[in-house]
């Protein structure tokens, strides 16, 4: 070989070389890329909030928003999103269930309470709640059928509401494909619902682990609560109160402010003022509690609350929280706040929407 080719020779492989070299520095830069955001946590933001008061006057920490999580979509084989899409079908085919027995099949009495349960026996759960929740809303009830509706329709709502069925004809519940761009957060807010219960009700671990195609279970909110005083009670209801079309859900035992110091009105959970695990200002010289302090009176939950009719309006510094004293549920022991066990504070903290569910406190 002459010395010119063999010097073309060399030229031609340094080329090959460095092309090679400069590949494989991106596909590592792409593939760090990758792990670090997989790694992400919905909860990494270090956004803060405006400060919260609690109960007793001093102010519950800011807690960081949890971030839009998008889906994880990845690149797969032909075979491998067929057989994705064939499961997602099957799953929802399991999650509706149609009602056996035609609506006209079914004779009626005239009384509720036996009339829901025949539905029910007939497997007609969306009709069986209907006719559950327009007889409250008629209040025609007596005080013992009223509670057997209460309890019913409580059970039906387990199943209903947050078990992975959904009925078919049920105008509240219905399946949702997601798709690639999706987010449970958003789809939560298009809803009117936390995306905390959407994890919940679809068994979903983590909101990053979703994935365009998968099917879902949806609830169309948000949710309200009523507070009796004179019962130490809090009634959860899917849609206003009282409004045509809305659903009982369920009651909690509550705890409020000494010498009638709970404001009745109508409150909105205030905007940012939901908060997990909040930190305790004192105003009585306790000084600040951190939060998972077994001393710390907030519990692991906090939801804000603004006045906006009634005597609460204008009213700051009040919210739903837990107790560090569950012998105080049932009585007037706070500084104006509504303690709840804290089993069940979790679960409506799940419920309630900042700037959308409305708590309505009566005498």
């Amino acid at each position: 070989m002459s010395r010119s080719r063999r010097r073309i020779s060399r030229i031609v492989a340094f080329i090959l070389i460095c092309t090679l070299a400069a590949g494989i520095f991106i596909a590592a830069r792409k593939i760090k890329g990758a792990r670090v955001s997989a790694s992400q946590s919905p909860q990494g933001s270090e956004a803060r909030r405006p400060v919260a008061d609690d109960d007793a006057g001093g102010q519950a920490a800011p807690r960081p928003d949890a971030p839009l999580v998008p889906l994880l979509v990845t690149t797969e084989t032909p075979g491998a999103r067929a057989a994705a899409a064939s499961a997602a079908r099957a799953a929802a085919a399991d999650l509706v269930i149609a009602s056996p027995v035609a609506a006209a099949a079914v004779t009626l009495s005239g009384r509720p309470l036996e009339d829901a349960k025949t539905r029910l026996d007939a497997g007609d759960v969306v009709g069986a709640r209907k006719i559950l929740n327009d007889a409250l809303l008629a209040g025609n009830l007596s005080d013992t059928d009223t509670a057997a509706a209460r309890t019913l329709l409580t059970k039906m709502s387990q199943d209903a509401l947050f078990g992975r069925r959904v009925y078919r004809d049920d105008p509240v519940c219905a399946l949702y494909v997601l798709q690639s761009g999706d987010t449970l957060q958003k789809i939560a807010a298009a809803n009117g619902v936390t995306w905390e219960l959407l994890c919940r009700i679809n068994g979903i671990p983590d909101p990053r682990k979703v994935r365009a195609g998968q099917t879902i279970k949806i609830i169309k909110g948000p949710f309200h609560a009523v507070i009796t005083k004179s019962k130490f009670q809090m009634d959860i209801h899917l849609g206003m109160p009282g409004e045509h079309g809305s659903i009982y859900v369920a009651a909690y035992p509550v705890g409020l402010g000494k010498d009638d110091s709970t404001p009745a009105g109508t409150w909105v959970v205030d905007p940012h003022k939901k908060l997990r695990k909040p930190t305790y200002h004192g105003p009585r010289g306790e000084g600040v509690i951190a939060a998972g302090d077994p001393r710390n009176p907030l519990g692991d939950f906090w939801i804000g609350l603004a006045g906006i009719d009634g005597h609460a309006v204008g009213k700051v510094s009040y919210g739903i929280h837990g107790t560090i004293e569950p012998d105080s549920i049932g009585k007037e022991a706070s500084m104006g706040c509504i303690r709840m066990r804290n089993e069940d504070v979790a679960i409506v903290f799940e419920l309630l929407v900042e700037a959308k569910s409305k708590l309505i406190v009566r005498d």
